[in-house]
C-alpha cells in the first residue's frame, strides 16, 4: 500500500502544489487546514508522515506536532514545513519533537525527495493505478504516455460511463482519477461526487485536470471533495517545452 501524507497548512496554493507533486511521485495525500479538519482527518484516517506549515492563523506547527505526539499519541514521522531560515527551522523541529524539516525555499522536488527519505528511502512507495477521464484524445494521449513513463497502469474513459465501468470492478479499481469537467453526459463533478459520495471508493483520490478557469475549478475542489486540480493549458506548456529540448 502506498504511503500516506497528511499536508496541514492554511494555503491553498501551496497544498495544490504539494499534493501534486506527492500524488505524482506515488503517495496518497490529504490535507487540512485549521483545527476542525484536522481533528476529521485524524479520527479516520492513519498517516505515515504528517507535514506541518509553521506559521497559520489559528496555530504553530510546532505547538501542533507537540499536540499530536502528546495528546494524539500519533506515530507518524512530523516534518516542519516552512519558509523560515533553515537554521530557525532546524531549532524549532528540535525543541518541539519534530522528525525533521522541509524548507519550502527548497522546492518541491526537494521536499519531496525528504518526505522519501524520511519514509525509509521509498520503501513505502509504490507504483499507482490510474484512470484518466477525458473525452478529448490528445490529453488522454499525453497524459498516458507521463504516467506510464513514470511506471504507474494507466487505465482510460472516454466519459463518465466508462469510468463507471473500471472504477466498479475491484478488479480495475483505481487509486487515482485524473477527470474532466466538461463532457458529454455526466460531467466531471457530477461523477466526482458519485465517487467521493460512496464508501467504498474512500481510497480513491480524484484529481480534476481541465482548461476551466482557476477559480471554478478551486470551488468544483471545495464542493465536491475532490484531492486536487491541475489546468491543461499545463500539460500543453510542458508539451511544448518538451518538444523544445
Amino acid at each position: 500500500m502506498a504511503a500516506r501524507v497528511l499536508v496541514i497548512d492554511d494555503s491553498p496554493m501551496t497544498v495544490q502544489l504539494i499534493t501534486e507533486a506527492l500524488i505524482a511521485a506515488g503517495f496518497g495525500v490529504d490535507s487540512a487546514s485549521d483545527l476542525a479538519s484536522l481533528d476529521a482527518r485524524l479520527a479516520g484516517n492513519t498517516y505515515d508522515l504528517v507535514l506541518v506549515d509553521v506559521n497559520m492563523p489559528e496555530m504553530y506547527g510546532d505547538d501542533v506536532v507537540e499536540f499530536l505526539r502528546s495528546q494524539r499519541k500519533l506515530t507518524a514521522r512530523l516534518l516542519l514545513y516552512s519558509d523560515l531560515p533553515e537554521a530557525e527551522l532546524e531549532q524549532k523541529a528540535q525543541a518541539s519533537g519534530a522528525d525533521g524539516f522541509v524548507a519550502k525555499s527548497q522546492g518541491l522536488e526537494a521536499a519531496v525527495a525528504t518526505i522519501r527519505d524520511a519514509l525509509g528511502g521509498g520503501s513505502h512507495v509504490q507504483k499507482r493505478r490510474v484512470l484518466v477521464v477525458d473525452d478529448s484524445e490528445p490529453t488522454v494521449r499525453l497524459l498516458k504516455a507521463e504516467l506510464e513513463a513514470k511506471g504507474h497502469e494507466v487505465v482510460t474513459a472516454n466519459g463518465a460511463d466508462a469510468a463507471t465501468k473500471v472504477i466498479l470492478k475491484k478488479k480495475t479499481r483505481p487509486d487515482l482519477v485524473l477527470l474532466d469537467v466538461h463532457m458529454p453526459g455526466i460531467n466531471g463533478e457530477e461523477l466526482c461526487r458519485f465517487i467521493k459520495g460512496n464508501s467504498l471508493f474512500a481510497g480513491i483520490q480524484v484529481v480534476f485536470c481541465s482548461g476551466a478557469e482557476e477559480a471554478e475549478l478551486q470551488r468544483l475542489v471545495k464542493t465536491c471533495g475532490a484531492d486536487g486540480y491541475v489546468r491543461k493549458d499545463q500539460l500543453i506548456a510542458k508539451e511544448i517545452l518538451e518538444l523544445l529540448t
